[in-house]
């Protein structure tokens, strides 16, 4: 027998059993509507997970079958009830840039927008996320006003620029603590200059501490003009009262004082947050295809 003859049996054999073996990626491909059912009975049995999977694998393996549409406007609830919000934003996106005239286009927007917003923390943090909620949410209003989720988007829309408000209240509350006030009253300018921030609850307080930082600073006019101006729109509210007593020197603010004031605000603000959006349980049907 050869010297090298066992060597190249051997060798044969390994590649022969190899060939045979079996790996995930050579098992036989589902039918699709097998996996839209499987992925369908795990969205109903709360299995957000598995459904994600067998949507995506219809994506994959079946992208020019009937079922491959439906199972993408799925993908994104599933991600999104899993909490995968990054990948439900990516998987709306994808949506809407493949299927930009379908009937369900309007959900993977306000999708695309309702997982942004869940991903807000707090107002101490870069609002991106917020911006990128905004955004979603004002263009499904523009794309799609008669619609039903035109109506739930204007609600978000006002939650979302109600937290954009708050960030600049809490950059300004940190420049007027620390008796920077001429940085405190050009941070409460944004927000009482721009109109999308004057219908927030944080309007009063910025009049106000525009009022109290031009009177720290001597500028007694710009206080009065603030203080009228904080008086024609809020004329029953408690931070007129207190600035009315600042311009005409007849009583100060104490830091408690303040603090309590700014407590109301933050609370009224607290509540309007308990508003998350439509939820959104809105899917295709089995019959739904097109």
């Amino acid at each position: 027998m050869p010297r090298n003859f066992l060597p190249l049996l051997l060798l044969f054999f390994i590649l022969a059993t190899s060939g045979c073996s079996t790996t995930p990626d050579d098992q036989p491909t589902r039918p699709p509507d097998t996996l839209y059912s499987e992925g369908m009975t795990a969205l109903e049995n709360g299995k957000f997970k598995v459904a994600a999977e067998r949507f995506q694998e219809i994506d994959q393996k079946h992208p020019f079958s009937p079922w491959a549409t439906r199972a993408q406007i799925n993908l994104i609830y599933a991600h999104y009830k899993h909490q995968d919000f990054d990948d439900a934003v990516s998987a709306a996106i994808r949506f809407i840039r493949l299927h930009p005239r379908h009937r369900h286009a309007v959900y993977a927007f306000y999708m695309r927008g309702l997982a942004n917003y869940q991903k807000i923390t707090d107002s101490y943090r870069d609002q991106g996320r917020t911006r990128d909620a905004l955004t979603a949410f004002r263009e499904l209003i523009v794309r799609f006003p008669n619609s039903d989720y035109a109506f739930e988007a204007k609600r978000m829309v006002n939650l979302c620029i109600n937290r954009l408000a708050e960030q600049e209240m809490v950059v300004g509350r940190y420049y007027l603590d620390r008796e920077e006030y001429i940085a405190a009253i050009n941070r409460f300018a944004q927000v009482t200059s721009n109109p999308d921030y004057q219908t927030t609850p944080y309007a009063e307080e910025a009049l106000f501490s525009q009022v109290f930082a031009s009177q720290r600073l001597g500028l007694t006019e710009e206080a009065r003009n603030y203080a009228a101006v904080l008086g024609h729109n809020f004329p029953k509210g408690a931070f007129y009262q207190v600035a009315r007593g600042l311009v005409e020197n007849t009583r100060d603010v104490s830091r408690r004082e303040l603090a309590k004031l700014r407590q109301g605000v933050d609370e009224g603000s607290v509540l309007s947050r308990f508003f998350q959006g439509l939820a959104p349980a809105m899917l295709p049907t089995q019959t739904d295809v097109k």
